[in-house]
C-alpha cells in the first residue's frame, strides 16, 4: 500500500524542482522511488550516532571529525585522501580493528 505525504519548499526553488522532475522522467525513474531512496540516505547519515559537532570541538586538538561509521564509499574515501599520512595510518588500524572485533563477536555467538 501507498502512503500520499506532500511537502512545501520556498518559491525561488520551483526551478530546481521542475529539473529534478525532468531528470527521473529522463532516465525512467519514479520520483517518489528517487524521494524515498534520498530520504533513506539522509536518515542512515543524520540518524543517532552521527552526532553534530559544534564549533569548540573542531578548536580541541585532539578532535577528530571522521564520516559516520556507514556513510558511502565516496565520504570515506575524499576523507581518506585529504588526511595526514599518520591519520591514514590510525585509519587504516581502526578497519582492521573493526574486523578482528566483529569476527571475535561473530566466534562467540
Amino acid at each position: 500500500m501507498n502512503v500520499v505525504v506532500s511537502f512545501s519548499f520556498k518559491e525561488e526553488k520551483v526551478g530546481v524542482v521542475e529539473e529534478f522532475k525532468k531528470i527521473a522522467k529522463r532516465e525512467g525513474r519514479d520520483k517518489s522511488k528517487v524521494l524515498v531512496d534520498l530520504i533513506e540516505q539522509y536518515v542512515k547519515e543524520h540518524s543517532a550516532g552521527n552526532p553534530t559537532f559544534t564549533l569548540e570541538q573542531f578548536q580541541d586538538p585532539n578532535f577528530q571529525a571522521v564520516p559516520a561509521y556507514l556513510s558511502d564509499k565516496d565520504k570515506w574515501i575524499s576523507h581518506y585522501k585529504n588526511s595526514t599520512d599518520k591519520d591514514k595510518t590510525k585509519l587504516r588500524i581502526q578497519a582492521v580493528n573493526f574486523n578482528k572485533w566483529f569476527r571475535m563477536v561473530d566466534i562467540n555467538q
